[in-house]
């Protein structure tokens, strides 16, 4: 999440012993020495067992550095102790989301948002779990509102969000203005430009999503999702000897890929009125169908 928030509170209250230490370990974890603050906040928790905040912080470290399972025990730990501890709900919603829980992390944002309502990422974090939820409106109102609290200081990242939001809901005129955004900010942002090219595609504007699947292939040469597109987009266009090395090349790169990129093909299937047309649309099909896991 590339954000760390450590846990200072109430530990002025503790006993001189523990909260040296404890203070010591935030030093060395925000100069970026691990080592040093994990041994702190190990001691600060021997001298004081129920140290909520040495807790979250042990476990902020673990979460930094990859170590999801003793992140989620010392995160857990801290809010046993203090269920007011906002901070390591954040945290624990991120470690849910990557194990797939979804339900979990969406509590665990809404009450770390209870708490502290004024945290941008925390927004972003639950629009995101809203999306893959399928609940795109959801998605949509809280990157409304992370984008609000960040103000100008909104990135590539929040504009590309809540594109793809309206993508999904079909809203192209305002995807496109928001990948816009996430272009003009970040101008190797490689999923905008695929994606803004598939609501260039979705609105009929075939060339501007052929150029978009381009650039978005020139910046990222593996990028299956890209050539599955601009395949589409070649077919459409009636390049099919383009098409079909495009759709070659994708199903290399992601065979997984193959059945969405069925399902849209046979929409589109008929649109060329060209006799060359039916055995492109045999041959494509043919790879596609043989590709599908």
């Amino acid at each position: 999440m590339g954000l760390l928030l450590w846990c200072v509170g109430n530990v002025y209250s503790a006993e001189s012993a523990e909260k040296e230490v404890f203070l010591k370990g935030v030093a060395s974890g925000q100069k970026g020495d691990y080592g040093a603050a994990i041994k702190a906040f190990s001691k600060a928790i021997e001298l004081k067992p129920d140290f909520a905040e040495a807790y979250h912080n042990r476990g902020l470290i673990y979460y930094a550095t990859g170590k999801g399972n003793k992140a989620f025990e010392d995160f857990d730990r801290a809010l046993e102790i203090n269920p007011a501890l906002a901070e390591a709900y954040f945290y624990r919603a991120d470690l849910f989301q990557f194990k797939g829980d979804l339900d979990q992390a969406l509590s665990d944002y809404t009450k770390f948002l209870a708490l502290k309502p004024n945290l941008a990422p925390a927004y972003s974090g639950r629009g995101i779990i809203y999306s893959k939820k399928g609940d795109f409106d959801q998605a949509l109102a809280n990157f409304n509102k992370s984008i609000e609290i960040r103000g100008a200081s909104s990135s590539s990242t929040d504009y590309y969000l809540r594109g793809k939001a309206y993508l999904s809901k079909n809203i192209f005129d305002k995807a496109i203005t928001d990948y816009d955004k996430a272009i003009a900010m970040d101008p190797k942002n490689v999923s905008a430009y695929c994606d803004r090219g598939w609501a260039f595609q979705e609105t009929g504007d075939l060339k501007k999503a052929l150029a978009d699947d381009t650039k978005a292939l020139s910046l990222d040469p593996k990028y299956s999702w890209a050539y599955y597109d601009r395949a589409l987009a070649n077919f459409r266009l009636t390049e099919y000897k383009a098409a079909l090395g495009d759709y070659k090349k994708a199903v290399k790169l992601n065979s997984k890929g193959a059945a969405d990129a069925y399902k849209e093909f046979v929409k589109y299937e008929g649109s060329p009125k060209d006799p060359k047309a039916e055995e492109a649309v045999r041959t494509i099909k043919e790879l596609l169908k043989s590709r599908r896991g």
